[in-house]
């Protein structure tokens, strides 16, 4: 017999957001192929473009990019490395900080990620429909909820490891 806390899988909300991860993801896939993106490379591409925005400045660092987007700094690296590549983003040094790089969106890069966007955001439109305005915000509300609650709970693990 397995030991589990679940008798039903359907009772593990892990269980349940993996299904729900990969469904959605699925479709976001689909729609990513015409733009020749993966998924990561279209969460980056479009993020260093939305930050670069929201600063004001166009250098955004591959730190700031990786916090933004959660995506592990190595893993940025190596899909940062792709995408500059096909052309879509430049990589320089920064001006003070002589460890980081700036990231810059070139004008390639931004009409790819200005098109992809509108069909990622198509495919959300779509897998959410299902949910009213009031649950779709108290989604957005629990999901914020658990990603404020990551820092504490590596910190947790951490003292379990150091011991």
């Amino acid at each position: 017999m397995l030991s589990s806390e679940f008798i039903d899988a359907k009772d593990s909300p892990g269980f349940l957001l993996w299904q729900v991860t990969t469904t959605w993801q699925r479709h976001v896939r689909q729609a990513l192929q015409p733009f020749e993106l993966t998924h990561t490379q279209f969460v980056l591409l479009f993020s260093c473009h939305w930050l670069s925005q929201q600063e004001g400045s166009p250098s955004v660092t591959q730190i700031q990019l990786a916090q933004h987007t959660k995506v592990d700094v190595n893993v940025t690296s190596q899909v940062l490395r792709t995408l500059q590549k096909r052309g879509l983003i430049d990589r320089t040094p920064h001006s003070t900080d002589t460890r980081a790089n700036v990231i810059t969106v070139t004008p390639i890069g931004i009409d790819l990620a200005e098109r992809a966007v509108h069909a990622v955001e198509t495919v959300d439109r779509k897998f959410f429909s299902v949910l009213g305005d009031a649950q779709k915000n108290e989604m957005i509300r629990l999901m914020l909820q658990l990603l404020n609650n990551i820092e504490p709970i590596r910190d947790q693990e951490e003292g379990l490891h150091s011991d």
